[in-house]
């Protein structure tokens, strides 16, 4: 039986920069300290712990060279995180703003989705596009 995602690994170009600004953004709404393992290529990967035990991870690694993120090439379109209410949606949005990220689409409701949908979107230091919604509206 499928139980649910485990983790989602993602290249970074500068890891310090991106650690940091995971931290400014998700630490306030309880994503955890790095938990450090070693790679297959001997790099460290960061795994940023969801609050809840067994609700997943983020790992955060360091890129082996220049490349920029194309949101519609082959591979991630976007990273969608769920946080408990509409609050935490603002507040992730007002910590992104303050980290320096850029806003896609400001937290409003997306009828389109579900008539109670509330999200943001933005982009992180490495051009991924991260949505932020409020779980009783996220079930997509």
């Amino acid at each position: 039986m499928l139980l649910g995602l485990g983790h989602v690994d993602l290249l970074c170009r500068d890891l310090d920069r991106s650690l940091a600004f995971y931290a400014a953004v998700f630490g306030p709404l309880g994503l955890t300290e790095p938990f450090v393992v070693e790679g297959e290529r001997g790099e460290q990967i960061h795994y940023l712990r969801f609050p809840t035990p067994g609700s997943g991870s983020l790992g955060l690694r360091q890129a082996l060279e220049e490349q920029e993120f194309l949101l519609y090439a082959p591979g991630l379109h976007h990273l969608a995180l769920t946080v408990a209410t509409s609050e935490d949606v603002d507040v992730a949005h007002a910590a992104a703003v303050a980290a320096g990220a850029e806003i896609l689409h400001a937290p409003r409701r997306w009828p389109q989705y579900h008539p109670e949908y509330y999200a943001t979107f933005f982009l992180d230091p490495d051009g991924f596009r991260i949505e932020v919604a409020a779980s009783r509206d996220a079930r997509l």
